[in-house]
């Protein structure tokens, strides 16, 4: 008796301390050398700011139409709707190996009449015919002594926690994806209203070239070099119109809609602002806190971690408790009479002893699955500093290009501003009026594909440095 009051002890304790499995503790890529400040970042640059905090943000959350796209895009994007459906299944997958620690017990009735034949009947010198009746309680519980089964509650939380974090690595991505191709909308609008100025100077440019070649004052090759200027103009325009369908399908898709062209026509052009913001300081490290990516293939390698321990246990014994407590009677009306009653507690110790190499073919491919995890983990980590070292040197450099082109388009608009004078008093002809103000809306263009090159850039350093725009 006082062996099952033990046994019932540890069993009530097993079944407290079940439900509190914890995930594996967060592992470290100790082994990659990574250096104590960004490359692409002077070291005595103590100017950065904050990312998240930079006020370029405001152009994108403050606007009401972006802000409404992105939310339909986490809502309906159906990338973010596999990538949910994954943490659906992870979590009914924990819920099931989870009561794997925990007593199986079954309730169970039975009835059964036979017939004796004649030999057993005389040496029984019994009825022909028996019934026996028997409702009986049974219980068995596998023994977690080694923490095998903890392992693998541990490994599927494990699934669970990477699937979570790569669902929300897909709706940063979705946002980002969103954000950039209405920008993209943005830029390529502001592009086909330049160029179509352009393109209305360009006929009053041919119509000069046109009535002096006809009144023999150029060569006809210089007029029909116009005439290829104005063709090449019209594909361009046409090229653009292109890329704005295209550009407004894949909006369409990202949130959840049929590609059409049409999408950019219920969208309000919005100019591009000027990136005045420093870029951030920071160390490398700090990315392995804020990217899901990241963090989701950490997981997937501490589960990797706990699946081999749990691979090793399979070596030990296991040890499993069987109860059962009910009444057996040939009546059936008196199956409820206590004195019909019977239990019954065993423990029954299971060691391998043949199994043909199995269980060290396991741990070998757990092995190598834990190899692979590491090794994809730290790719991963060197993928993401990749990422911000790309980021922040395409800052610095487009950062350079635009201070120059800056200064040629404030040249260009002022040489045109000179130029439309010269024109008024009479001192320079009208050709000479059309190519400044064609040079002008050329350095217009080429300044407004900088500043859109900076705004994609700065958001690809935002997603690798693990922010969102959601």
């Amino acid at each position: 008796m006082h062996r099952l009051y033990t046994i019932s002890l540890a069993l009530i304790a097993e079944i407290l301390v079940s439900g509190c499995v914890s995930s594996p503790k967060p592992i470290t890529a100790e082994q990659i050398d990574t250096p104590g400040h960004w490359q692409s970042v002077d070291k005595s640059d103590n100017d950065g700011v904050i990312l998240k905090e930079a006020s370029w943000l405001n152009y994108f959350e403050d606007n009401s139409q972006l802000q409404s796209l992105i939310k339909q895009g986490i809502l309906s994007n159906k990338d973010l709707v596999i990538a949910s459906s994954r943490v659906a299944k992870a979590q009914a997958e924990l819920k099931t190996i989870q009561p794997n620690r925990l007593p199986t017990i079954d309730i169970n009735g039975q009835g059964k009449r036979q017939k004796l034949n004649e030999s057993t009947l005389q040496a029984l010198s019994g009825e022909a015919h028996t019934n026996e009746y028997t409702a009986n309680l049974g219980l068995r519980w596998e023994i977690d002594l080694w923490g095998s089964l903890r392992n693998q509650v541990q490994f599927s939380r494990t699934q669970l926690e990477s699937n979570q974090a790569n669902l929300k690595y897909a709706q940063m991505s979705i946002a980002s994806q969103i954000t950039k191709t209405w920008l993209g909308i943005m830029h390529i609008q502001g592009q086909i209203g330049l160029l179509e100025k352009h393109q209305e100077i360009q006929f009053l440019y041919l119509k000069s070239i046109e009535e002096r070649y006809r009144r023999g004052l150029i060569f006809a090759e210089m007029f029909l070099n116009e005439k290829n200027n104005t063709q090449t103009l019209f594909e361009s325009l046409h090229q653009l119109y292109n890329e704005r369908d295209q550009l407004s399908r894949s909006l369409a898709l990202l949130i959840g809609e049929y590609p059409k062209a049409e999408t950019f026509k219920a969208l309000k052009y919005e100019p591009l602002p000027d990136l005045l913001d420093s870029i951030p300081a920071g160390i490398p490290s700090d990315i392995l806190n804020n990217r899901p990516d990241v963090i989701a293939i950490e997981r997937q390698l501490a589960g990797s971690t706990v699946l081999l321990k749990s691979a090793k246990k399979n070596r030990l014994p296991k040890i499993s408790l069987t109860g059962a407590l009910g009444n057996a009677s040939p009546e059936l009306s008196n199956l409820a009479n206590s004195s019909n009653s019977f239990w019954n507690v065993g423990l029954n110790l299971t060691q391998p002893l043949i199994n043909y190499g199995r269980i060290n073919a396991n741990i070998r491919a757990s092995k190598a699955a834990l190899s692979e995890a590491e090794a994809t983990y730290e790719k991963v980590i060197l993928n993401a500093f990749m990422e911000v070292e790309n980021a922040l040197a395409s800052e610095s450099n487009l950062k350079t290009i635009q201070d120059s082109n800056s200064l040629i388009l404030s040249q260009t608009k002022n040489i045109a501003s000179i130029v439309q004078t010269k024109y008024k008093v009479g001192s320079s002809d009208f050709l000479e009026y059309l190519n400044s103000q064609i040079s002008a809306l050329q350095s217009e263009r080429q300044n407004l594909q900088i500043k859109y090159n900076q705004l994609q850039n700065r958001i690809n350093l935002y997603l690798a440095l693990g922010y969102s725009f959601i």
